[in-house]
């Protein structure tokens, strides 16, 4: 029977309660009763790529550190992740909180609904707790820690311009090519945003990739001055890159956050994803995307290494 999502916000609740009480006192002690799901294994899913197999191995670490038995499973996209989720197939998934809510809106009230994801993070989570409990899901607490749209300049570039922000870019006045993929002359958050938002012009566009080599090599080389990016990919420093600050907030808040199937939901599952998100931070991403895609360390070592670094695992 699957445990009303209901119960488990109000034990949450109570646990924060009591937390928030008990400041400046004696400190609490996590409860010690097994949840319903501690006789199986607890299946975290992973995306096919890098940082998701380490969020992922990083999940399952903890939740063993936790009292569980927790394994990895990497599946390959969220239109396989999900329905895995759904079904119990698996029962948690790290995940991003706009891509996550985009998707569910679009899966449940079709493409043409409007979207309820958004810079504001607090609205967009609101939006995403409320598409969630019609898939008997859990989102938990997130993280500060973001893999979303940026912009990107060459560090030269920058320098010599004194460039930081997006409204800085505004203020250039040569030429501008934009470099991308094919969408991004059409879509809001690409170069129709970066125009009415920022009031940036651009002289023409280059059809690249999404934030992967090509755009980097252009950027690198001149080719174009300014490239869709996404803010952990650790590739930015290595390529002499810099990301131009959105300061008006164009681009969603899409941080990672822990999902959960309601029927192994529990307190202290809950208490040992959310204890990670305290401390995963963007910068922290792109240092474990560094030693995952470019020292090609394993996954599983990458994550290890960063909890044990973090106090979040027994020191061996």
């Amino acid at each position: 029977m699957r445990r009303p999502i209901a119960v488990f916000t109000a034990l949450l609740s109570l646990v924060a309660l009591s937390a928030a009480c008990a400041s400046g006192a004696k400190k609490t002690t996590a409860p010690t009763t097994p949840p319903a799901s501690s006789g199986r294994t607890i299946i975290v899913a992973a995306f096919n790529f890098s940082e998701s197999q380490v969020l992922a191995n990083m999940f399952a670490d903890v939740l063993d550190n936790a009292g569980f038995r927790a394994s990895v499973k990497t599946l390959t996209t969220r239109e396989v992740v999900q329905p895995a989720l759904w079904s119990g197939d698996v029962d948690v998934v790290p995940e991003y909180t706009s891509s996550l809510a985009t998707y569910l809106n679009n899966h449940d009230m079709g493409s043409a609904a409007p979207s309820v994801a958004s810079s504001d993070l607090t609205k967009t989570l609101s939006a995403l707790r409320a598409a969630a409990t019609r898939h008997h899901l859990v989102v938990l607490d997130p993280s500060s820690a973001a893999n979303q749209n940026a912009f990107a300049v060459t560090r030269a570039f920058a320098e010599a311009n004194q460039l930081a922000t997006l409204s800085d870019l505004a203020r250039y006045r040569g030429g501008l090519t934009l470099g991308g993929p094919a969408e991004c002359p059409t879509r809001p958050y690409c170069e129709p945003g970066l125009e009415s938002t920022y009031g940036i012009t651009f002289t023409s566009f280059r059809t690249l990739d999404a934030g992967g080599p090509l755009t980097k090599l252009a950027l690198k080389s001149g080719l174009i001055q300014v490239g869709l990016v996404f803010s952990s990919d650790p590739g930015i420093a290595a390529y002499g890159l810099q990301i131009l600050s959105d300061d008006k907030q164009l681009q969603d808040a899409d941080v990672v956050v822990p999902v959960v199937n309601e029927d192994v939901a529990s307190v202290r599952l809950a208490g040992a994803l959310e204890g990670l998100m305290k401390v995963l931070t963007t910068s922290d991403l792109i240092q474990l995307n560094a030693s995952a895609e470019l020292q090609h360390v394993d996954p599983a070592t990458v994550a290890h290494d960063y909890l044990a670094g973090k106090a979040l695992l027994p020191s061996t």
